[in-house]
């Protein structure tokens, strides 16, 4: 359910930062129909704050009512408290929180002093620049998947060796003590000494039984992690190819492109 929209705000809509302290009583006219907000050097209005997004949210106006929208932010953004995700109008006195930043929207209400028609008009450069932000964070968020992975493999492999190591030296163990004592040439006196190659039992298992599953569950664990590693180096590379830094048509890749030797 959309808010009923708010009275002509002219030129006199703005933002006054709350939080953090280092910004506080910072003013943002919202004189653009498109402000994006983030630390990125490109953005309309930027903070550094290592909370915020890259792109985290945009401010638009259409006519007279000022919307704001979350870009896929990590931490979101909530207006009074309540997460949004789609364009959402703004009212005076709305506190708007995008990350730790704390931000209250002020306007202040007069007579439209001329036509206005064509300020709410889509302005191309600012699209691109919303759908490059969008591409980055697809291609962030697929990045992360794939480090994740990586790093379940990594565990798995230190895992399923310490399980090898450990049940091989399980299964040695009752092996040899078995051997020495068929080879010792003096009957055993311990109760409790193996009348099998396989050692001793241990909770009622012999323990080379133990050892030899402890060691096959290594192995296993080992083999899931190279699956693991192939699948994570292949995903990576699929979206360094299908997704780049840059992508083709960007102002950056075309200036990356025209500084490429012949």
């Amino acid at each position: 359910m959309m808010p009923q929209p708010q009275p002509s705000l002219g030129h006199t809509a703005h933002l006054v930062v709350l939080a953090p302290d280092a910004y506080r009583g910072r003013r943002i006219p919202l004189v653009k129909d498109e402000l994006v907000v983030g630390r990125e050097a490109h953005c309309d209005v930027r903070f550094d704050d290592p909370y915020l997004s890259r792109c985290h949210a945009v401010l638009r106006r259409h006519g007279d009512t000022v919307y704001v929208q979350d870009l896929y932010s990590r931490a979101g953004t909530l207006v009074n408290g309540t997460v949004v995700i789609d364009a959402y109008p703004l009212h005076p006195g709305d506190i708007v929180s995008l990350a730790d930043l704390r931000l209250r929207f002020e306007a202040v209400a007069k007579r439209p002093d001329g036509d206005r028609s064509g300020a709410d008009s889509e302005h191309p450069e600012r699209a691109e620049r919303e759908r490059y932000a969008a591409y980055l964070r697809r291609r962030e968020r697929l990045l992360r998947r794939a480090g994740a992975t990586w790093t379940v493999a990594r565990w798995l492999t230190w895992l399923g060796f310490g399980c090898l190591v450990g049940g091989a030296g399980l299964f040695a163990a009752g092996v040899v003590e078995y051997v020495g004592q068929v080879t010792g040439g003096e009957p055993a006196t311990d109760p409790e000494a193996p009348d099998d190659i396989f050692g001793r039992d241990l909770a009622g298992i012999p323990a080379g039984w133990l050892g030899a599953g402890l060691a096959g569950l290594g192995l296993l664990m080992i083999v899931a992690a190279l699956l693991l590693f192939a699948r994570a180096t292949t995903r990576r590379r699929q979206i360094e190819q299908e997704l780049p830094d840059q992508p083709p048509g960007t102002p950056a890749a075309d200036q990356a492109d025209q500084v490429e030797p012949a």
